[in-house]
């Protein structure tokens, strides 16, 4: 079954606080993520959250060209990363562990670059307003918080279809020269 288009040409999306709300919307509405935030990722490291995962949306540039404005975005999610439980052998006292380590890191990649991929697929195929272009680039981290996160940062250019052919205010008021 196809997802539906959703039709949201009426809200400016060009606008930086509506992609902020976009994002944090769909993240809300992901059934993984159990906390969204926005802004720097590295207030991230100073705070503790009820639950994890979480995501979170950051802007880092915006470039303004003459139809559109071009938002270079960062999406990173992340969990804390966890001790497995002792999963050996009442016998043999052998722990079968099926990936190296003996904690949660590679299930979190994994849980987290698949969160990547619904966000950014579903913005790419089911919205009007903008548009990904170019490819997404997916980073995975462990040790870049102090607070024990890992996950995925994706970074990619977040086309909105603006209205910078004219201005929204008379800037240069009639019979002012």
């Amino acid at each position: 079954m196809a997802v539906p288009v959703v039709t949201n040409q009426g809200v400016n999306y060009a606008l930086y606080y509506n992609i902020l709300d976009y994002f944090k919307i769909i993240m809300k509405n992901h059934p993984s993520l159990n906390y969204v935030s926005q802004g720097d990722v590295f207030d991230i490291d100073n705070r503790a959250f009820p639950a994890y995962p979480l995501g979170n949306i950051l802007i880092t540039q915006s470039v303004l060209t003459e139809k559109t404005i071009v938002h270079s975005c960062e999406l990173t999610i992340a969990d804390k990363v966890k001790v497995k439980a002792n999963e050996s052998a009442p016998t043999t006292n052998e722990q079968s562990i099926p990936y190296y380590g003996t904690d949660d890191l590679v299930d979190i990649h994994a849980n987290t670059l698949s969160i990547v991929n619904d966000l950014c697929t579903y913005t790419q195929f089911s919205t009007e307003a903008f548009d990904i272009t170019g490819n997404i680039i997916a980073l995975p981290f462990r040790d870049r918080f102090d607070n024990g996160l890992a996950g995925h940062v994706a970074k990619f250019d977040l086309v909105a279809f603006g209205f910078r052919d004219r201005c929204l205010f008379p800037l240069f008021p009639t019979g002012s020269l």
